[in-house]
């Protein structure tokens, strides 16, 4: 049987055995007391390590949810579009291992989904954030590349990527107030289809897992954040994290993200990157 897929959802993801259905990022926040959230069996991030990381604080009617991004200039965030839906402002906290600590906390009252965005299978689950003040660039804050659009052929099949982010780090309690990180190893399209189906994974999703064990994965709170690769010394943002199953986020199961380099000509037409 396959299973259901799970939303990254910014706050929380529900500890049932199974799921009728996606769970959204409003409905994830409804089942937060449940909630097994965390990048799973990573590491402590360095302050300057990932200077294109960001926190998300995005305020929706209620309350608030905590996503992660990543600078792509120093005026545009990209981040996952199920982060976006139903926010009416963000907080973009930048240059920071410490989440309560930023170097520069920046507002934003600008951003878009993509048109295609489904929330039923999570296809084009990608976003933009437009600073409303550009950032200076420091030595703990700096943009991470993208690839070109002609490298949509590429699948990055077995590449080791690394994923960083602030979610939480136990089972319970809040997100995490430091950033982590956790190595993925890429697998086939294929091979990930035969755990979530067709219908969710198409040619503009990469998905992995853990690079050292099999419970090593990213959860909730990660949403949104940076799937990177080393090219030519620098960080190449290949992914935007996205899914985990919905038997757990240390069930083995693959951890999904949305290609990049299937969004580039959206990317540059809403920014000029």
């Amino acid at each position: 049987m396959k299973l259901f897929l799970a939303v990254m959802a910014c706050l929380a993801l529900t500890q049932a055995a199974q799921l009728p259905r996606p769970v959204t990022v409003r409905d994830a926040q409804e089942l937060a007391a449940k909630s097994h959230v965390r990048i799973v069996n990573g590491f402590p991030a360095a302050q300057g390590q990932f200077p294109y990381q960001v926190f998300l604080r995005g305020f929706v009617t209620g309350g608030a949810i905590a996503c992660g991004g990543s600078l792509i200039s120093n005026e545009w965030v990209l981040t996952a579009a199920h982060c976006i839906s139903g926010v009416s402002s963000f907080e973009i906290v930048m240059g920071t291992i410490v989440s309560a600590s930023p170097e520069v906390l920046g507002t934003s009252n600008t951003f878009m989904m993509h048109p295609a965005y489904n929330p039923n299978n999570l296809n084009n689950d990608i976003g933009l954030i437009r600073l409303n003040t550009p950032v200076a660039f420091s030595q703990n804050i700096q943009a991470v590349n993208l690839p070109s659009a002609d490298r949509t052929g590429e699948t990055f099949l077995n590449v080791i990527a690394t994923v960083s982010g602030f979610g939480r780090t136990s089972d319970t309690g809040a997100v995490s107030p430091t950033k982590n990180w956790v190595n993925i190893r890429v697998i086939s399209n294929a091979a990930c289809a035969a755990v979530y189906g067709s219908a969710v994974i198409v040619d503009s999703t990469v998905c992995g897992t853990g690079a050292d064990a099999a419970n090593q994965s990213t959860c909730q709170g990660d949403s949104g954040g940076p799937l990177t690769i080393q090219e030519g010394g620098a960080s190449l943002q290949i992914g935007v994290v996205s899914f985990v199953s919905s038997a757990g986020c240390t069930a083995g199961h693959p951890s999904g993200y949305v290609r990049t380099t299937h969004f580039r000509s959206w990317i540059t037409a809403q920014t000029g990157i």
